[in-house]
């Protein structure tokens, strides 16, 4: 498992456009990374809480198989010496063969531009003592839009100096996501993950 950071221009590409650029970079740094079977053989490279296009992340994650057992702090110089400006290794861990991970929560901050609302503490309070809080959301493929109560995946909103830090609840069914959680506080939901950065995940570690 090797925890990194990403930040500027690379905040904008896309879960699958991350997973390239992985894949490449591995294979430059010479990493035994395991493939799958079949005609059509993937490195078996995962990021297991994928993150919104346009947010930066101080908290990211991705967990690999390799053929044979590597020392954990080599392959994360050697693969950091492979990766572009705005993406930095920051630890590496070596999981159990039958461990798995799951992300529990995911904690994020929301810089304020000229769009803090007057009456935030109020609409935090009403979020935070309401049993369900609706939104609709619309599926990217097909455009159906559906109703989703959010408020199960809420653990805390709260103001930090000229930031809102919100953490989240990661379930196996889903979570919300922090742009849903602006726009419930005064932001555009649409243009506002430029301005949102994770800053940390809490993990569960248990035997398969």
């Amino acid at each position: 498992m090797l925890d990194y950071r990403l930040d500027g221009d690379l905040r904008f590409i896309s879960h699958h456009d991350t997973l390239r650029l992985f894949r490449r970079a591995l294979a430059r740094a010479e990493i035994p990374v395991r493939f799958t079977g079949g005609f059509n053989p993937h490195p078996r490279i995962m990021i297991p809480l994928p993150r919104p296009v346009g947010v930066a992340s101080e908290a990211e994650s991705l967990v690999m198989e390799t053929e044979s057992p590597i020392d954990a702090a080599e392959a994360m110089r050697c693969l950091g010496d492979q990766l572009p400006r705005g993406l930095e290794m920051l630890a590496a861990r070596r999981l159990a063969r039958d461990e798995r991970i799951q992300p529990e929560t995911a904690r994020y901050r929301l810089a304020w531009e000229d769009d803090r609302p007057a009456d935030l503490d109020e609409r935090i309070e009403r979020i935070m003592e309401s049993d369900a809080v609706a939104i609709e959301r619309t599926h990217a493929t097909t455009g159906k839009r559906r109703s989703l109560n959010i408020r199960p995946y809420i653990v805390r909103i709260q103001p930090i100096e000229c930031e809102l830090e919100m953490t989240l609840r990661v379930t196996n069914r889903g979570t919300v996501r922090p742009a849903e959680v602006a726009g419930l506080l005064g932001c555009d939901p649409r243009a506002v993950n430029h301005r949102i950065r994770r800053v940390a995940v809490e993990w569960s570690f248990t035997e398969a």
